[in-house]
């Protein structure tokens, strides 16, 4: 009896412990009150903030987590393209050293300031949102913008033309 009472009070403790281990998940009524909550936990930076980090000569990451085609078309200068959709499965080939500054961005500033929510789980420290994203850098600092850059497999190829034979 003393046993079954200590195994049933070791199971209990368990599974008590277990559910109060769990991480709470939010749950938002849109897309807006998600950014909105994202905004209160990330740290922005802007454009001249941005741009005087750039002139000092650090080391640190841009990633523009746009699509690729938006990247393709034009991105800031020494940016990495790492679309949100792909950021947990590229970010650690693409930007290996954690504890460089991160500074990340979309057209926007909503996608990378979700993205930014996400780097600090994967164990990067110093993670900063440009504010106003892409479109407030390139109207304020245009020599900063890299119109079709061209970073190894990252430009998007056109589907090949079709044969015009059986199948194609």
């Amino acid at each position: 009896m003393k046993k079954s009472i200590v195994f049933a009070t070791s199971v209990l403790s368990v599974i008590f412990m277990w559910s109060c281990a769990g991480s709470i998940e939010k749950k938002y009524k849109n897309t807006k009150e998600m950014i909105d909550d994202a905004k209160s936990k990330v740290e922005f930076v802007s454009a001249v903030q941005l741009k005087a980090a750039m002139d000092k000569g650090e080391k640190y990451y841009l990633i523009d987590c746009r699509e690729t085609a938006e990247f393709d078309s034009a991105c800031i200068k020494g940016a990495i393209n790492i679309p949100r959709g792909l950021l947990e499965s590229q970010v650690a080939e693409k930007a290996p050293l954690h504890r460089t500054t991160v500074y990340i961005y979309c057209s926007n500033g909503d996608r990378s300031t979700l993205a930014a929510t996400v780097l600090p789980r994967l164990k990067y420290a110093d993670v900063h949102v440009l504010e106003g994203g892409f479109d407030v850098l390139k109207a304020k600092f245009p020599d900063l913008v890299e119109i079709a850059p061209v970073r190894g497999e990252s430009k998007t190829k056109a589907p090949a033309k079709a044969s015009g034979g059986c199948g194609g």
